[in-house]
């Protein structure tokens, strides 16, 4: 670390054992008061961690909340990149949010719609067949991989019949550049109760329905939550496209989760089921496309506003 920008100045380095990047992360304190991230990668993913980067400073230029670009560089004799990023204080929100009453909860998911809505202003490209392309190929291989797993579940071949049966209309879709994984892990809730955008690995243009799919994560910890999240992205009702290319994606990515998930043990294929049935649970097994933690929400939150 030594060869790091300034680093005669940090007074105080933490090692953070959080999230599941293969980063090594530390939080620090300077001399002159700045409270600071640091990434560290190896230098074999500069090229990503300095896209990562500049999407940082993308992002951060359209005005949402998160953290800021300090440094970027080479360490440790060239063998790793560093990235420094203003320190984001505060708790995670996944921690937070069951602790909050529901409109609480719902407020701050509006926040993060209109977070999205900002994020998009970055870069945008307007409908057109190529993210059919792009997500279409990356459906193959999901479902090539699945199959040369070894492994097998009911669930998938389940997810596998929806999506045989039921292909989505990717075509003439915009992309806007936005958060790879935008759910309550990668969000933080600061004292002054703000919500913050944190961890921008893999982000890239997508369909904005794709990343949308996180709130289906999110819902897990606070229906609230992301129902207030899809009612300020959507300015109100949520559009019944929406849904039915939520399912299609849901069904698609939830095939990766297991063939990745089979490759690292019993306990990890048996949480992936679990997952799998908790999401067909919601949607009654591809019955309804609009799953049931929507519906319970959205008839809360409109109790809520009467």
């Amino acid at each position: 670390m030594k060869d790091i920008a300034d680093y005669e100045t940090f007074t105080k380095i933490e090692a953070i054992h959080k999230g599941w990047s293969s980063d090594k992360k530390y939080y620090v304190e300077t001399a002159d008061g700045k409270k600071l991230l640091l990434r560290i990668s190896d230098i074999s993913e500069y090229e990503d961690k300095k896209r990562e980067f500049d999407i940082i400073g993308r992002m951060s230029a359209v005005g949402i909340n998160m953290y800021h670009q300090v440094d970027f560089g080479i360490c440790n004799d060239k063998k790793s990149v560093y990235q420094l990023l203003t320190w984001v204080e505060g708790e995670e929100a996944k921690e937070l949010l069951p602790s909050l009453s529901q409109k609480e909860q719902y407020d701050f998911g509006w926040e993060a719609g209109q977070m999205m809505l900002k994020m998009q202003r970055a870069e945008s490209y307007p409908p057109s067949s190529e993210w059919a392309k792009i997500y279409g190929k990356r459906v193959e291989k999901y479902i090539e991989a699945y199959k040369a797993c070894g492994e097998t579940s009911a669930c998938v071949d389940l997810l596998l019949s929806f999506l045989e049966k039921r292909p989505s209309s990717l075509d003439n879709r915009p992309m806007c550049l936005l958060h790879a994984d935008f759910q309550s892990d990668n969000m933080i809730i600061s004292p002054k109760k703000e919500l913050y955008a944190i961890d921008f690995q893999g982000s890239g243009p997508v369909d904005p329905y794709y990343a949308l799919g996180a709130v289906m994560v999110t819902a897990e910890v606070s229906p609230q939550f992301s129902t207030g999240q899809l009612h300020s992205y959507f300015g109100g009702s949520v559009p019944d496209d929406f849904w039915e290319l939520n399912a299609y994606y849901m069904a698609a990515e939830s095939i990766n989760a297991f063939t990745v998930a089979a490759a690292l043990g019993q306990e990890e294929r048996d949480c992936s089921n679990e997952m799998m049935k908790a999401m067909l649970d919601w949607f009654d097994n591809f019955n309804n496309l609009i799953p049931s933690w929507y519906a319970d929400a959205n008839a809360a939150a409109e109790t809520n506003s009467n």
